[in-house]
Protein backbone atom coordinates (compact mmCIF):
# COMPACT_ATOMS: atom_id res chain seq x y z
CA UNK A 1 0.00 0.00 0.00
CA UNK A 2 0.97 3.44 -0.65
CA UNK A 3 1.65 5.57 2.69
CA UNK A 4 1.92 8.93 3.22
CA UNK A 5 4.54 8.33 5.88
CA UNK A 6 7.16 7.86 2.47
CA UNK A 7 6.95 11.48 1.71
CA UNK A 8 8.09 12.68 5.47
CA UNK A 9 10.80 9.68 4.86
CA UNK A 10 12.24 11.22 1.64
CA UNK A 11 11.61 14.74 2.63
CA UNK A 12 13.61 13.98 6.49
CA UNK A 13 14.08 10.61 7.24
CA UNK A 14 16.79 9.60 4.51
CA UNK A 15 18.94 12.10 5.26
CA UNK A 16 19.38 10.78 9.01
CA UNK A 17 20.14 7.17 8.21
CA UNK A 18 23.42 7.61 9.69
CA UNK A 19 23.28 9.51 12.31
CA UNK A 20 19.88 7.46 13.49
CA UNK A 21 22.25 4.08 13.47
CA UNK A 22 24.36 6.07 15.90
CA UNK A 23 21.25 6.77 17.90
CA UNK A 24 20.29 3.44 17.74
CA UNK A 25 23.58 2.26 19.19
CA UNK A 26 23.29 4.66 22.21
CA UNK A 27 20.19 3.30 22.81
CA UNK A 28 21.72 -0.08 23.12
CA UNK A 29 24.09 1.39 25.78
CA UNK A 30 21.20 2.95 27.94
CA UNK A 31 18.35 1.42 27.87
CA UNK A 32 16.96 3.09 30.96
CA UNK A 33 18.10 6.91 29.92
CA UNK A 34 16.09 5.90 26.74
CA UNK A 35 12.49 5.20 28.70
CA UNK A 36 13.47 8.33 30.45
CA UNK A 37 13.48 10.57 27.77
CA UNK A 38 11.06 13.85 27.31
CA UNK A 39 8.39 12.91 24.88
CA UNK A 40 7.15 15.78 22.52
CA UNK A 41 3.71 17.02 22.87
CA UNK A 42 1.34 16.20 19.77
CA UNK A 43 -2.05 18.03 18.55
CA UNK A 44 -4.70 15.65 17.83
CA UNK A 45 -7.24 16.35 15.35
CA UNK A 46 -10.80 14.92 15.41
CA UNK A 47 -12.88 14.39 11.79
CA UNK A 48 -16.29 13.88 11.32
CA UNK A 49 -16.12 12.89 7.67
CA UNK A 50 -19.73 12.50 7.53
CA UNK A 51 -19.83 16.28 8.03
CA UNK A 52 -21.34 18.21 4.93
CA UNK A 53 -18.04 20.70 4.49
CA UNK A 54 -15.08 19.51 5.64
CA UNK A 55 -12.83 22.30 4.32
CA UNK A 56 -12.01 24.05 8.05
CA UNK A 57 -11.10 20.57 9.42
CA UNK A 58 -9.21 19.83 6.21
CA UNK A 59 -7.36 22.97 6.31
CA UNK A 60 -6.81 22.08 10.40
CA UNK A 61 -5.06 19.21 8.86
CA UNK A 62 -3.03 20.71 6.64
CA UNK A 63 -2.13 23.08 8.99
CA UNK A 64 -0.67 20.40 11.57
CA UNK A 65 0.91 18.35 8.73
CA UNK A 66 2.84 21.40 7.71
CA UNK A 67 3.78 21.93 11.48
CA UNK A 68 5.12 18.16 11.16
CA UNK A 69 7.19 18.68 8.76
CA UNK A 70 8.59 22.11 9.63
CA UNK A 71 9.29 20.70 13.29
CA UNK A 72 10.59 17.51 11.40
CA UNK A 73 13.56 19.83 9.66
CA UNK A 74 14.34 21.30 12.99
CA UNK A 75 14.98 18.25 14.84
CA UNK A 76 16.94 17.09 11.94
CA UNK A 77 19.07 20.58 12.09
CA UNK A 78 19.42 19.95 15.72
CA UNK A 79 20.57 16.17 15.63
CA UNK A 80 23.67 17.32 13.19
CA UNK A 81 24.42 20.44 15.09
CA UNK A 82 26.72 18.85 17.64
CA UNK A 83 24.04 17.67 20.05
CA UNK A 84 25.57 15.58 23.23
CA UNK A 85 24.33 12.02 23.59
CA UNK A 86 21.18 12.79 25.75
CA UNK A 87 20.13 15.67 23.18
CA UNK A 88 20.67 13.39 20.55
CA UNK A 89 18.20 10.78 22.42
CA UNK A 90 15.60 13.25 23.18
CA UNK A 91 15.78 14.10 19.24
CA UNK A 92 15.41 10.77 18.65
CA UNK A 93 12.01 10.30 20.40
CA UNK A 94 10.68 13.61 19.44
CA UNK A 95 11.35 12.52 15.59
CA UNK A 96 9.71 9.33 15.95
CA UNK A 97 6.03 10.48 18.31
CA UNK A 98 6.26 13.19 15.40
CA UNK A 99 6.27 10.83 12.40
CA UNK A 100 3.35 8.45 14.50
CA UNK A 101 1.42 11.26 14.87
CA UNK A 102 1.20 11.41 11.17
CA UNK A 103 1.23 8.51 10.48
CA UNK A 104 -1.66 7.39 12.87
CA UNK A 105 -3.20 10.42 14.15
CA UNK A 106 -3.07 12.95 11.26
CA UNK A 107 -3.19 11.16 7.76
CA UNK A 108 -5.78 8.42 8.35
CA UNK A 109 -8.30 11.68 8.80
CA UNK A 110 -6.52 13.08 5.76
CA UNK A 111 -7.71 9.55 4.01
CA UNK A 112 -11.24 9.94 5.23
CA UNK A 113 -11.84 13.61 4.05
CA UNK A 114 -9.43 13.58 0.76
CA UNK A 115 -12.43 12.57 -1.61
CA UNK A 116 -15.22 14.39 -0.52
CA UNK A 117 -12.77 17.73 -0.41
CA UNK A 118 -11.68 16.50 -3.66
CA UNK A 119 -15.13 16.04 -4.96
CA UNK A 120 -15.94 20.07 -3.84
CA UNK A 121 -12.92 21.16 -5.45
CA UNK A 122 -10.83 19.34 -8.17
CA UNK A 123 -7.94 21.97 -7.67
CA UNK A 124 -6.99 20.75 -3.88
CA UNK A 125 -3.49 19.22 -4.89
CA UNK A 126 -3.11 17.69 -1.50
CA UNK A 127 -6.55 16.10 -1.72
CA UNK A 128 -6.05 15.11 -5.28
CA UNK A 129 -2.80 13.16 -4.13
CA UNK A 130 -4.50 11.33 -1.30
CA UNK A 131 -7.33 9.97 -3.31
CA UNK A 132 -5.05 9.24 -6.53
CA UNK A 133 -3.12 6.62 -4.42
CA UNK A 134 -6.22 5.23 -2.69
CA UNK A 135 -7.45 4.37 -6.28
CA UNK A 136 -4.73 2.73 -7.08
CA UNK A 137 -4.42 0.80 -4.00
CA UNK A 138 -7.84 -0.12 -5.14
CA UNK A 139 -7.12 -1.05 -8.71
CA UNK A 140 -9.00 1.80 -10.47
CA UNK A 141 -6.12 2.20 -12.36
CA UNK A 142 -8.31 4.58 -14.97
CA UNK A 143 -9.31 7.05 -11.81
CA UNK A 144 -5.40 6.88 -10.65
CA UNK A 145 -4.20 7.53 -14.15
CA UNK A 146 -6.91 10.51 -14.94
CA UNK A 147 -5.97 12.12 -11.25
CA UNK A 148 -2.04 11.58 -11.77
CA UNK A 149 -2.49 13.37 -15.19
CA UNK A 150 -4.57 16.61 -13.32
CA UNK A 151 -1.57 16.76 -10.74
CA UNK A 152 1.45 16.75 -12.98
CA UNK A 153 -0.53 19.52 -15.51
CA UNK A 154 -0.67 21.32 -12.50
CA UNK A 155 3.46 21.07 -11.75
CA UNK A 156 2.61 18.53 -8.57
CA UNK A 157 5.68 16.06 -9.12
CA UNK A 158 5.97 14.21 -6.22
CA UNK A 159 7.46 10.81 -6.04
CA UNK A 160 4.35 8.79 -5.87
CA UNK A 161 2.73 10.99 -8.34
CA UNK A 162 5.37 10.31 -11.01
CA UNK A 163 5.60 6.95 -10.03
CA UNK A 164 1.73 5.90 -9.78
CA UNK A 165 1.19 8.09 -13.02
CA UNK A 166 3.45 6.48 -15.23
CA UNK A 167 2.10 2.84 -14.17
CA UNK A 168 -1.43 3.43 -14.58
CA UNK A 169 -1.28 4.84 -17.64
CA UNK A 170 0.87 1.62 -18.46
CA UNK A 171 -1.71 -0.83 -16.80
CA UNK A 172 -4.32 1.27 -19.41
CA UNK A 173 -2.50 0.98 -22.61
CA UNK A 174 -1.35 4.94 -22.55
CA UNK A 175 1.87 3.57 -23.56
CA UNK A 176 3.58 6.92 -25.07
CA UNK A 177 2.27 8.91 -21.85
CA UNK A 178 3.78 6.40 -19.66
CA UNK A 179 6.86 6.53 -21.34
CA UNK A 180 6.93 9.85 -21.04
CA UNK A 181 5.89 10.24 -17.59
CA UNK A 182 8.93 7.91 -16.59
CA UNK A 183 11.63 9.35 -18.64
CA UNK A 184 10.00 12.96 -15.88
CA UNK A 185 10.70 10.95 -13.20
CA UNK A 186 13.95 9.57 -14.03
CA UNK A 187 15.18 12.95 -14.89
CA UNK A 188 13.86 14.05 -11.22
CA UNK A 189 15.26 11.08 -9.57
CA UNK A 190 11.61 10.43 -8.30
CA UNK A 191 11.10 7.40 -9.60
CA UNK A 192 9.94 4.94 -6.85
CA UNK A 193 12.45 1.19 -7.91
CA UNK A 194 9.15 -0.79 -7.77
CA UNK A 195 8.72 0.28 -11.38
CA UNK A 196 11.73 0.71 -12.67
CA UNK A 197 11.25 -2.59 -14.64
CA UNK A 198 8.35 -1.13 -16.54
CA UNK A 199 10.40 1.42 -18.24
CA UNK A 200 11.83 -0.46 -20.95
CA UNK A 201 8.24 -2.39 -21.78
CA UNK A 202 6.41 0.88 -22.13
CA UNK A 203 8.68 1.32 -25.42
CA UNK A 204 8.15 -1.74 -26.46
CA UNK A 205 4.53 -2.02 -26.11
CA UNK A 206 3.43 1.24 -28.42
CA UNK A 207 3.99 -0.71 -31.30
CA UNK A 208 2.39 -3.91 -30.24
CA UNK A 209 -0.80 -2.00 -28.66
CA UNK A 210 -1.00 -0.72 -32.42
CA UNK A 211 -1.09 -3.98 -33.57
CA UNK A 212 -3.53 -5.37 -30.78
CA UNK A 213 -5.61 -3.13 -31.42
CA UNK A 214 -5.78 -3.47 -35.06
CA UNK A 215 -6.63 -6.91 -34.44
CA UNK A 216 -9.10 -6.18 -31.95
CA UNK A 217 -10.51 -4.15 -34.07
CA UNK A 218 -11.27 -7.10 -37.24
CA UNK A 219 -12.13 -9.06 -34.05
CA UNK A 220 -15.03 -6.27 -32.68
CA UNK A 221 -16.59 -6.25 -36.70
CA UNK A 222 -16.97 -10.06 -36.79
CA UNK A 223 -20.57 -11.16 -37.11
CA UNK A 224 -22.91 -13.95 -36.67
CA UNK A 225 -21.18 -17.48 -36.24
CA UNK A 226 -17.95 -15.92 -37.01
CA UNK A 227 -17.91 -13.83 -33.96
CA UNK A 228 -15.51 -15.07 -31.56
CA UNK A 229 -16.59 -17.07 -28.70
CA UNK A 230 -17.45 -15.83 -25.75
CA UNK A 231 -17.58 -17.27 -21.46
CA UNK A 232 -18.82 -15.83 -18.46
CA UNK A 233 -17.63 -16.40 -14.83
CA UNK A 234 -20.14 -16.01 -12.46
CA UNK A 235 -17.70 -15.06 -9.23
CA UNK A 236 -17.89 -14.01 -6.08
CA UNK A 237 -17.24 -10.92 -6.45
CA UNK A 238 -19.11 -10.89 -9.74
CA UNK A 239 -19.46 -11.26 -13.78
CA UNK A 240 -16.44 -11.71 -15.81
CA UNK A 241 -17.26 -11.94 -19.57
CA UNK A 242 -14.40 -13.13 -21.30
CA UNK A 243 -14.06 -13.36 -25.57
CA UNK A 244 -11.77 -16.11 -26.12
CA UNK A 245 -8.98 -16.06 -29.54
CA UNK A 246 -10.07 -18.90 -31.29
CA UNK A 247 -8.00 -17.62 -34.28
CA UNK A 248 -5.04 -17.42 -32.97
CA UNK A 249 -5.21 -20.06 -30.19
CA UNK A 250 -7.58 -22.80 -31.64
CA UNK A 251 -6.68 -25.84 -29.22
CA UNK A 252 -6.49 -23.74 -26.14
CA UNK A 253 -9.92 -22.68 -26.71
CA UNK A 254 -11.17 -25.78 -27.70
CA UNK A 255 -10.02 -27.01 -24.37
CA UNK A 256 -11.45 -24.28 -22.30
CA UNK A 257 -15.24 -24.29 -24.01
CA UNK A 258 -15.29 -28.27 -23.11
CA UNK A 259 -14.14 -27.58 -19.41
CA UNK A 260 -16.58 -24.71 -19.25
CA UNK A 261 -19.41 -27.17 -20.91
CA UNK A 262 -18.57 -30.10 -18.52
CA UNK A 263 -18.88 -27.89 -15.74
CA UNK A 264 -15.23 -28.29 -14.66
CA UNK A 265 -15.27 -24.84 -13.65
CA UNK A 266 -18.17 -24.22 -11.51
CA UNK A 267 -17.25 -24.14 -7.96
CA UNK A 268 -13.38 -23.95 -8.60
CA UNK A 269 -11.42 -21.47 -6.60
CA UNK A 270 -8.70 -18.83 -7.41
CA UNK A 271 -5.51 -20.50 -5.55
CA UNK A 272 -2.85 -17.69 -6.44
CA UNK A 273 -3.55 -14.01 -6.51
CA UNK A 274 -0.44 -11.30 -6.83
CA UNK A 275 -0.09 -7.64 -6.84
CA UNK A 276 0.22 -6.19 -9.62
CA UNK A 277 0.36 -9.19 -11.68
CA UNK A 278 -2.29 -11.64 -11.77
CA UNK A 279 -5.26 -14.31 -10.56
CA UNK A 280 -5.06 -17.44 -11.36
CA UNK A 281 -6.97 -20.43 -10.81
CA UNK A 282 -8.41 -23.53 -12.77
CA UNK A 283 -6.91 -26.08 -10.22
CA UNK A 284 -9.50 -28.74 -9.65
CA UNK A 285 -7.89 -29.30 -5.80
CA UNK A 286 -9.15 -26.49 -5.02
CA UNK A 287 -12.66 -28.21 -4.69
CA UNK A 288 -11.11 -30.45 -1.91
CA UNK A 289 -10.69 -29.69 1.76
CA UNK A 290 -6.58 -29.60 1.24
CA UNK A 291 -5.24 -26.06 0.65
CA UNK A 292 -1.83 -27.60 0.15
CA UNK A 293 -2.52 -29.53 -2.82
CA UNK A 294 -4.34 -26.26 -4.90
CA UNK A 295 -2.20 -25.44 -7.58
CA UNK A 296 -0.81 -29.00 -8.42
CA UNK A 297 -3.79 -29.99 -10.01
CA UNK A 298 -5.35 -30.30 -13.52
CA UNK A 299 -7.74 -32.31 -15.67
CA UNK A 300 -5.31 -35.36 -15.71
CA UNK A 301 -4.30 -34.42 -19.71
CA UNK A 302 -1.79 -31.47 -20.86
CA UNK A 303 -2.64 -29.62 -23.81
CA UNK A 304 0.29 -27.89 -26.31
CA UNK A 305 1.17 -24.12 -26.06
CA UNK A 306 0.30 -22.04 -28.96
CA UNK A 307 2.39 -19.58 -27.88
CA UNK A 308 4.80 -20.26 -30.36
CA UNK A 309 3.84 -19.38 -33.56
CA UNK A 310 4.67 -15.81 -35.20
CA UNK A 311 1.14 -14.59 -34.91
CA UNK A 312 0.78 -15.58 -31.29
CA UNK A 313 -1.05 -13.02 -28.96
CA UNK A 314 0.48 -10.75 -26.00
CA UNK A 315 -0.24 -10.12 -22.97
CA UNK A 316 -2.05 -6.70 -21.74
CA UNK A 317 -4.52 -6.12 -18.97
CA UNK A 318 -7.08 -8.37 -18.60
CA UNK A 319 -5.61 -11.39 -20.82
CA UNK A 320 -6.32 -14.61 -20.03
CA UNK A 321 -3.35 -16.77 -20.29
CA UNK A 322 -2.99 -20.90 -19.58
CA UNK A 323 -0.67 -21.40 -16.78
CA UNK A 324 1.88 -24.43 -17.10
CA UNK A 325 5.05 -25.89 -15.57
CA UNK A 326 6.89 -25.83 -18.91
CA UNK A 327 6.19 -26.02 -22.47
CA UNK A 328 2.96 -27.94 -23.86
CA UNK A 329 1.67 -29.12 -19.67
CA UNK A 330 -0.92 -26.81 -19.64
CA UNK A 331 -4.52 -28.47 -18.93
CA UNK A 332 -7.13 -26.55 -16.66
CA UNK A 333 -5.22 -23.91 -14.43
CA UNK A 334 -5.23 -20.32 -16.31
CA UNK A 335 -4.66 -16.95 -14.81
CA UNK A 336 -5.89 -12.95 -15.82
CA UNK A 337 -3.42 -10.71 -15.56
CA UNK A 338 -3.60 -7.34 -13.78
CA UNK A 339 -1.30 -5.29 -16.70
CA UNK A 340 0.45 -6.23 -19.45
CA UNK A 341 2.89 -8.52 -18.92
CA UNK A 342 6.27 -8.22 -21.12
CA UNK A 343 7.81 -11.30 -19.60
CA UNK A 344 5.27 -13.92 -20.51
CA UNK A 345 5.08 -12.95 -23.76
CA UNK A 346 5.15 -15.64 -26.60
CA UNK A 347 8.80 -16.91 -27.82
CA UNK A 348 9.48 -18.47 -31.18
CA UNK A 349 11.68 -21.30 -29.35
CA UNK A 350 9.60 -23.17 -26.82
CA UNK A 351 13.08 -23.02 -24.83
CA UNK A 352 12.99 -19.50 -24.02
CA UNK A 353 9.87 -19.68 -22.59
CA UNK A 354 6.39 -17.50 -22.67
CA UNK A 355 2.63 -18.83 -21.72
CA UNK A 356 -0.31 -18.75 -24.26
CA UNK A 357 -3.17 -16.04 -24.54
CA UNK A 358 -6.29 -17.24 -25.62
CA UNK A 359 -8.35 -14.28 -24.12
CA UNK A 360 -9.49 -11.24 -22.67
CA UNK A 361 -11.97 -9.60 -20.48
CA UNK A 362 -14.52 -7.65 -22.48
CA UNK A 363 -16.69 -6.77 -19.59
CA UNK A 364 -15.83 -6.70 -15.09
CA UNK A 365 -12.31 -5.51 -15.38
CA UNK A 366 -12.84 -4.36 -12.15
CA UNK A 367 -13.92 -7.51 -10.78
CA UNK A 368 -11.26 -9.35 -12.43
CA UNK A 369 -9.36 -6.99 -10.94
CA UNK A 370 -10.94 -7.10 -7.11
CA UNK A 371 -10.19 -11.13 -7.01
CA UNK A 372 -8.07 -12.56 -4.27
CA UNK A 373 -6.94 -15.86 -2.96
CA UNK A 374 -9.89 -17.82 -1.80
CA UNK A 375 -12.56 -16.42 -4.31
CA UNK A 376 -14.81 -18.65 -6.72
CA UNK A 377 -15.90 -19.67 -9.82
CA UNK A 378 -19.70 -19.87 -9.10
CA UNK A 379 -20.78 -20.78 -12.35
CA UNK A 380 -19.13 -20.46 -15.92
CA UNK A 381 -21.32 -20.69 -18.67
CA UNK A 382 -20.61 -20.98 -22.71
CA UNK A 383 -22.21 -17.02 -23.85
CA UNK A 384 -21.45 -18.00 -27.48
CA UNK A 385 -19.58 -19.99 -29.85
CA UNK A 386 -18.87 -20.92 -33.77
CA UNK A 387 -21.21 -23.92 -34.88
CA UNK A 388 -18.43 -26.72 -35.05
CA UNK A 389 -17.30 -29.03 -32.15
CA UNK A 390 -15.16 -27.50 -29.41
CA UNK A 391 -12.53 -31.02 -28.71
CA UNK A 392 -8.64 -30.21 -27.82
CA UNK A 393 -6.26 -32.47 -28.95
CA UNK A 394 -4.21 -33.53 -25.68
CA UNK A 395 -1.66 -35.80 -24.52
CA UNK A 396 -1.87 -37.83 -21.09
CA UNK A 397 -0.52 -36.15 -17.84
CA UNK A 398 2.68 -38.26 -16.97
CA UNK A 399 3.57 -36.58 -13.94
CA UNK A 400 1.63 -33.85 -12.29
CA UNK A 401 3.91 -30.36 -11.67
CA UNK A 402 2.46 -26.97 -10.32
CA UNK A 403 1.41 -24.88 -13.62
CA UNK A 404 1.98 -21.32 -13.21
CA UNK A 405 2.42 -17.48 -14.70
CA UNK A 406 6.25 -16.42 -14.06
CA UNK A 407 6.53 -13.93 -11.55
CA UNK A 408 8.77 -11.29 -13.00
CA UNK A 409 11.79 -9.33 -10.13
CA UNK A 410 13.35 -7.20 -12.39
CA UNK A 411 13.22 -4.33 -15.15
CA UNK A 412 15.50 -7.09 -17.73
CA UNK A 413 12.10 -8.87 -17.87
CA UNK A 414 13.75 -11.82 -16.51
CA UNK A 415 11.51 -15.07 -15.49
CA UNK A 416 11.59 -17.02 -12.45
CA UNK A 417 9.85 -19.85 -12.53
CA UNK A 418 7.34 -19.58 -9.38
CA UNK A 419 7.07 -23.48 -7.63
CA UNK A 420 4.67 -21.66 -4.96
CA UNK A 421 2.01 -21.08 -7.00
CA UNK A 422 0.29 -20.08 -3.55
CA UNK A 423 2.21 -16.80 -3.54
CA UNK A 424 -0.37 -14.43 -1.64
Amino acid sequence: MIRESRFLTALVLLPLCAQLMLVSSIRAQDEKAESEAPKAPTLKVTVDAGDEDPSEKWKSLLARRLAIFEKLQDLKKKFADGATSDEKRTVRDQFVDLIREFDIAIYPQMQELAAKVYEKNDSDLDAGEIVMKEAFNNYDFDRSAEISAKLLAANRKTRDILSLGAISQFIIHNFEQASAIFAEARKLNRLDFEYERYVEPAKRYEEMWKVERAIRAKEDALKGDAALPRVQFETTRGKIVIELFEDHAPNTVANAISLVEGGKYDGIGFHRFERLFCIQGGDPNSLDDDPDNDGYGGPGYSIKCECYEENARMHFRGSLSMAHSGPDTGGSQFFLTHLPTDWLNARTEPEKGGHTVFGRVVEGMNVASSLRKGDKITKATVLRKRPHEYKPEITPDEKPEEPAAESSKDESSSKESTDDAKTE
